[in-house]
């Protein structure tokens, strides 16, 4: 097979990032019928039999270092989408996004506590910048944060602790796809109990009343299907496979794209629109992003010469 130009790789991630926006609004439209520990559980369920239809012949042999990652990944999964999806019940497809999108300006600070990393002036600097964003789109002099805020904020330190001990484990295992798909099975198997066992718990105590019954739902199936097919397995496959074509660097600044085609989609979808004020927090936010990645790209440079 011929190599993988770097500009096709990249093209495939911006693909990736436009799959996930396009969460946001469908998702917020589905939990108007559906409570979301539930939609969150079957979404992951389907993915996980997809995965084990697809590859079953990956799972002749497991390594236990494999296995022990696969359930501290799933944990931190099952924490930053459980946290995620419940908050979209009680704030906007839009605003969930930029949140979720100052995941990137916490990834330094976790690996100074993980790994002893040291963290750059830059990167400080687009941490404090992205906080100012997330008080300008939230506007606690308008309106103040909303549950639906505080709960996507706690999620964006499960996948900030995701990403960092993703590395942190990848790096440890063969680099196989066989080792990429047991890792992915795994998430995708811990995220869904987790969502069913919180579901179960919460249940009976959350009064939910919606207008007519989930299952015979397009809505809700439209969903389903476009977050277990597209927006879990090919997007983390694909990420898996492509990412490595490009710099993390590059990457990242694509992935920064996400929260703005989720605006977009919204708008048309949801009829969502961002007021002044959330536009410009929504802009500070993808400064920070951009300022945060600064010295990485000066140390790519480098590294070129």
């Amino acid at each position: 097979m011929p190599p993988v130009r770097r500009w096709h790789a990249e093209l495939i991630l911006l693909g990736i990032t436009l799959i996930w926006g396009g969460t946001f609004a469908l998702v917020k439209g589905a939990l108007a019928l559906i409570p979301p520990f539930l939609f969150t559980g079957i979404r992951f369920l389907v993915a996980l039999v997809l995965v084990l239809l697809l590859w079953r012949g990956s799972f002749h042999r497991w390594e236990p270092q494999t296995f022990r990652a696969g359930l501290v990944l799933g944990m931190l999964l099952a924490g930053g989408f459980l946290l995620q999806t419940l908050g979209l019940l009680f704030t906007t497809a839009s605003r969930s996004a930029f949140i979720t999108g100052a995941t990137v300006v916490l990834v330094p600070v976790v690996q100074l506590l993980l790994q002893h990393r040291r963290v750059f002036l830059w990167e400080w600097l687009g941490a404090i910048t992205a906080l100012f964003g997330l008080w300008q789109l939230s506007s606690p002099h308008v309106m103040g944060w909303n549950l639906g805020d505080v709960l996507t904020a706690l999620s964006t330190l499960c996948w900030a602790f995701y990403i960092v001990v993703l590395d942190m484990q990848t790096r440890r295992l063969f680099g196989t796809f066989g080792s990429s798909v047991q890792l992915t099975v795994l998430q995708f198997a811990v995220t869904a109990a987790g969502a069913f066992l919180a579901h179960g718990l919460t249940a009976p105590v959350i009064e939910f009343s919606p207008p007519e019954a989930w299952w015979r739902s397009p809505t809700v199936w439209l969903a389903l299907g476009y977050t277990a097919v597209l927006a879990s397995v090919v997007a983390t496959l694909a990420q898996t496979h492509y990412q490595r074509y490009t710099t993390p660097v590059r990457a990242t600044l694509i992935y920064a794209l996400e929260p703005v085609f989720a605006t977009a989609i919204a708008g048309l979808i949801l009829q969502e629109h961002l007021l002044p004020h959330e536009v410009l927090g929504a802009a500070v936010i993808l400064l920070g992003v951009v300022l945060a990645q600064f010295p990485r790209v000066r140390l790519s440079e480098a590294l070129q010469r």
